[in-house]
């Protein structure tokens, strides 16, 4: 748990060049909403292991810094890491409330960081994409809105059917690739498939860049 908590970067470095860096995507996905309706933000990659989950988690701590009340939702129902980087219970999640099994207010848990809740993603269950099919996301998202500034959604890799499910439901897409690792085709297909959604897709951040050790973030603003 403590190696976990470890990825929560803003957390204990502040004054860094790192959190300047999330500090920026946060003032873009800002500026970004004031020209039109963004909410719920999907972030995702090419591929397993290009740090989103770490991302999602310190662009949520600089968000709840500046007073807004940030949800993450693990909907990585297959391999979800969000309850162990904010220590939260990963009994009942995401996959309860597509069951329809429990409310809203069962899941919701605060974590360590300020203005930040989290829905974890739950036990995985056997049919994920079946059950992110059901309307009960859809549902479950329009009633968050009325509840949070922003709500953080960490979906699974664009490989997984999983992703351009969940991608139907919200407002816009934010990719994750790691530098020099990604594989440039691969990328761009991943970028194909998401376009084929509709939702717009607001930028790209660029992880683990070897000049200075930060993730770097290019947005698009149609």
């Amino acid at each position: 748990m403590q190696k976990e908590r470890s990825k929560l970067l803003i957390k204990h470095q502040k004054g860094s060049k790192i959190a300047e860096q999330f500090r920026m995507i946060r003032t873009n996905i800002e500026f970004i909403s004031k020209k039109r309706s963004l909410k719920t933000i999907m972030i995702t990659s090419t591929k397993p292991q290009e740090g989103k989950s770490t991302i999602i988690a310190n662009l949520a701590d600089v968000m709840g810094r500046q007073d807004l009340h940030v949800l993450i939702i693990d909907a990585d129902l297959r391999l979800p890491s969000q309850h162990y980087i904010l220590g939260a219970d990963n009994s009942v999640g995401l996959t309860d409330i597509l069951e329809e099994t429990v409310d809203l207010e069962a899941v919701i848990q605060n974590t360590v960081l300020v203005n930040v809740d989290i829905i974890p993603a739950g036990q995985s269950p056997n049919n994920p994409s079946e059950l992110l099919s059901k309307p009960a996301l859809a549902a479950l998202l329009e009633t968050v809105k009325k509840q949070y500034d922003f709500i953080l959604v960490d979906a699974p890799p664009v490989i997984v059917a999983d992703t351009t499910i969940i991608a139907q439901e919200i407002d816009g897409i934010i990719m994750v690739a790691e530098e020099n690792k990604t594989p440039k085709q691969k990328f761009q297909k991943a970028l194909t498939t998401l376009k084929s959604t509709h939702t717009p897709i607001l930028g790209i951040i660029l992880n683990k860049t070897k000049q200075d050790k930060s993730s770097k973030y290019y947005y698009y603003n149609k």
